[in-house]
């Protein structure tokens, strides 16, 4: 798969995955599947052989992983004392076999709320490679500035706005019902949570510092 000018390379991390649009769909558009340690039990849940499998293997068992070695997997063990995560090292496993985007996913559930915040500061390790989160209705990336992103939805999907890091600056957004007009998101003050999308499409630029997008599928959120 290397040498592909587009390759989506989809993760499977350790934690839960909620199924949902988002998840069907980068699944569906996948040119390489690679998980992370019990990952892999996720991939296979979703009908997914990963091409790839990294981890320590504190989390898989035997019988699994030697089904998934006659599948044709590639197993990469490494050391249980580290200092990266299992999914760190899968997402550099990404951009080695040459991907051009990268999704990752079980980024959010699951039982371990440190890995859940260490995946949210992975999207600020990477700045080669567009990474983002899907897990059910949402889909979250990373805006550094200056830049600019397009979220495509529909009228009263929600989106969220948090700087990360440190003060976001100079947001500006379009087609949303709050909205921000050259303004300072400060860190550690959720102002920009729950904004709503006026239309199909609206428009976020920054100026300067880090800001996390959570974009929220409404028809899928539980009522």
């Amino acid at each position: 798969m290397k040498g592909l000018d587009n390759m989506h390379a989809v993760i499977f991390a350790g934690g839960a995955v909620q199924p949902g649009e988002a998840v069907a769909a980068a699944i569906a558009s996948a040119d390489l599947v690679i998980a992370a340690d019990s990952g892999a039990a996720t991939a296979l849940h979703y009908g997914c052989t990963p091409a790839i499998i990294v981890g320590d293997f504190d989390s898989l068992d035997a019988p699994r992983l030697q089904e998934l070695k006659t599948r044709g997997s590639r197993i990469v063990q490494v050391a249980v004392e580290k200092n990266e995560t299992d999914t760190e090292l899968a997402v550099q496993a990404a951009i080695e076999e040459g991907a051009s985007a990268i999704t990752l996913l079980g980024g959010l559930g699951g039982e371990r709320f440190d890995h859940t915040m260490a995946n949210i500061l992975l999207l600020a390790g990477f700045e080669v490679v567009p990474l983002r989160i899907v897990d059910g209705p949402a889909i979250c990336w990373l805006l550094r500035g200056q830049g600019q992103a397009a979220i495509n939805g529909q009228a009263g999907d929600l989106l969220s706005l948090l700087p990360l890091t440190g003060n976001a600056t100079g947001v500006h957004t379009i087609g949303l019902y709050y909205p921000l007009r050259g303004e300072t998101l400060h860190f550690g003050r959720p102002r920009g949570v729950s904004n709503v999308l006026e239309q199909e499409q609206a428009w976020v630029s920054l100026e300067s510092g880090l800001l996390l997008i959570i974009h929220t599928n409404s028809r899928e959120l539980k009522t």
